[in-house]
């Protein structure tokens, strides 16, 4: 089963549902969850209670471990988070490297399925397109990085935008990396962000190390990566990650979530 048919199986699901009111949508996700669920750990037999459970769009030959969320991400496109948003083929590579083999990468690009641009360019992108949160988790920020990645998103507004970032205990961090994320916050809340600052709490004498780096928009769009927010890391550094939209994303948001109840304002 590949990605685009996967796209196709939620947009044809999708339209099925809207001809459904919202709690039948609603209790077909949720038995079609159980039946892929059921089929893809092989404890339901063809002769199963559903065994014989057909739907447009989405044929029993098509269970597998690609379409398990199928039906909760096509209810959400037909009633809740995502209605209205495109349905897209869900991942893409993301590798950058110093600009002078930006020319390379871009001729690469059209074979490889890689970001053939600058890894600053695509993160301002990311930022650009948030409409009304963003999650960020960094354990490093210098000035010079933020004010790049902020002058590349290009945006002058961020009024009404909900900001939740994720770092390291204030006492943990370099004095440059302290100055360059207050710098960050007071640029997005001059700019009409509401912004919160959380870092991992204490438990039983340890405190959690904050090492991810993850940009989430609108719990739709998503960066994780190894890029640090500092000058080198987004713009002329080696670096590896991946965009994703969808599902993925929204998994990360939901894990942010979780992250979030054991934190404490930094």
């Amino acid at each position: 089963m590949s990605i685009t048919m996967r796209a196709l199986l939620i947009y044809g699901l999708a339209n099925y549902m809207k001809s459904l009111s919202i709690p039948q949508a609603r209790v077909l996700a949720h038995e079609m969850t159980v039946a892929v669920s059921a089929h893809v750990s092989k404890m339901q037999s063809t002769h199963g209670a559903n065994a014989n459970l057909h739907l447009p769009s989405f044929p029993k030959e098509a269970w597998n471990e690609l379409t398990v969320g199928v039906p909760w991400e096509a209810y959400s496109h037909a009633y809740g988070t995502y209605a209205g948003q495109p349905i897209t083929t869900g991942t893409q590579a993301l590798c950058s490297a110093p600009q002078h083999l930006d020319p390379f990468l871009a001729n690469q690009s059209a074979f490889s399925g890689l970001w053939g641009g600058s890894l600053l360019v695509a993160l301002g992108k990311l930022l650009e397109s948030a409409n009304e949160n963003l999650i960020i988790f960094s354990p490093y920020w210098r000035a010079d990085g933020t004010q790049a990645l902020l002058a590349a998103a290009g945006r002058q507004s961020y009024q009404g935008i909900q900001v939740t970032i994720f770092t390291q205990p204030q006492a943990k961090m370099k004095e440059r990396d302290v100055e360059g994320l207050r710098n960050f916050v007071k640029i997005l809340k001059q700019a009409g962000a509401q912004v919160r600052v959380l870092a991992p709490k204490p438990h039983e004498g340890l405190t959690p190390i904050l090492h991810a780096k993850l940009i989430i928009a609108d719990f739709v769009k998503a960066y994780v990566g190894s890029a640090n927010f500092t000058k080198s890391g987004l713009d002329h550094g080696l670096e590896a990650g991946v965009l994703v939209e969808g599902e993925i994303a929204n998994a990360f948001a939901v894990w942010a979530s979780a992250i979030e109840a054991n934190c404490e304002p930094w």
